[in-house]
């Protein structure tokens, strides 16, 4: 079973990441899965003077070790990507920003949300991925307008997220796939 890690990037106390937490985690059963959640956390930012990509796991503090060490225990992760002036979010940046050993040669897949699914905020966050050495999945959940509306009026995210259910099916297989083939490359 691989380790995932799954972060919520969103920050904001009255956010719209908690429904899709709560729509994905009992589909997520094929897998173990660590849930970061960036409000959590109180990263501070990297202030080292060389990038993690040339100084690995030179931690500055506990929680920057401990973040970096279930990074490290991950085989994949999954980010829900909020989508904020066609950007992600400053907190997922600062996280992205702390390691690069801890990604590198594993997968990520992405679920967004705002202004047209959070695309903008994925395609910026596959160029990310693929400076830290990762391994962008090519399917994502894009939550759109309709269901993001049914669930402010009241709608259950799982009515509402019921069309959504095909593209996270073959976001899991590409996922798993990536997964099994990038855990058999960093043993060897």
């Amino acid at each position: 079973m691989h380790r995932i890690a799954l972060i919520v990037a969103s920050t904001r106390t009255t956010r719209f990441a908690d429904y899709p937490l709560a729509w994905l985690l009992p589909r997520l059963g094929g897998f173990d899965v660590d849930v970061v959640d960036l409000r959590e956390l109180n990263l501070p930012y990297y202030d080292l003077p060389v990038p993690p990509a040339r100084a690995f796991r030179q931690y500055t503090s506990n929680t920057e070790r401990q973040l970096g060490e279930r990074f490290d225990a991950a085989d994949g992760f999954i980010v829900i990507a909020n989508e904020y002036n066609h950007g992600y979010s400053a907190a997922l940046k600062n996280v992205l920003d702390h390691y690069f050993i801890e990604f590198s040669h594993k997968p990520i897949a992405f679920v967004g949300y705002g202004n047209v699914g959070g695309s903008r905020s994925i395609e910026q966050l596959r160029l990310v991925a693929i400076e830290l050495d990762m391994v962008p999945i090519k399917f994502s959940v894009n939550i759109m307008g309709p269901q993001f509306f049914a669930i402010r009026e009241g709608v259950a995210a799982e009515e509402a997220f019921e069309p959504l259910e095909v593209p996270l099916v073959r976001l899991l297989e590409s996922l798993t796939w990536w997964a099994d083939a990038t855990t058999a490359a960093r043993s060897d």
